[in-house]
């Protein structure tokens, strides 16, 4: 989980760094980075999820999405074009991905004794965040990409730190909350 996050804040502030800079001369660099940074990062949760989850027929089924998601990525990686910008498809693919896996570990999490102490359980809040962050997210992005005006774009960046606060909020309190519990 502290690698995930760790990779996150990485390309977020690389991703940062290309707005505020946007004369960079290997800008295309960057983007291949930040490109392969997401990669990681969802490769993470995903090796994550499938310590977590227990039960074997669902540690296949969780097995088989993060198979899914390197076929994807691999295929995005030979065919995409960084002229027309960061394709977005890649991100919801792997969204919709992650959910699932989330679903999975809920599902195995929630036919375990852990329900009983659900609220001390820290991959249950991690859970939670992540859901808030990124289903909170692809509707903004599409929103993003219609919208041109200053005003819609402000509200974008509002809509946007709202979500981010709510997630990661909630990352905070599952961190306090959480014990040590023996599974």
């Amino acid at each position: 989980m502290i690698a995930t996050i760790a990779v996150n804040y990485v390309i977020d502030a690389l991703t940062y760094f290309i707005r505020v800079t946007k004369s960079v001369p290997a800008i295309y660099t960057l983007y291949i980075y930040i490109y392969f940074g997401l990669g990681l990062f969802f490769l993470l949760l995903f090796l994550m999820y499938q310590k977590l989850i227990k039960n074997k027929m669902l540690k296949k089924i969780a097995y088989a999405i993060t198979g899914l998601f390197l076929l994807f990525y691999g295929y995005q990686v030979m065919t995409i074009d960084l002229a027309d910008g960061f394709p977005q498809i890649i991100l919801f693919f792997n969204v919709f991905l992650l959910l699932f896996v989330i679903a999975l570990f809920l599902l195995d999490t929630f036919k375990t004794d852990l329900i009983l102490e659900i609220n001390h359980y820290y991959p249950f809040w991690f859970s939670l965040g992540l859901i808030v962050v990124y289903l909170g997210m692809v509707p903004s992005i599409i929103i993003s990409k219609i919208s041109s005006s200053t005003m819609t774009s402000g509200l974008w960046v509002f809509i946007t730190f709202i979500i981010n606060f709510v997630g990661y909020g909630i990352l905070l309190i599952g961190l306090l909350k959480a014990k040590k519990i023996v599974r």
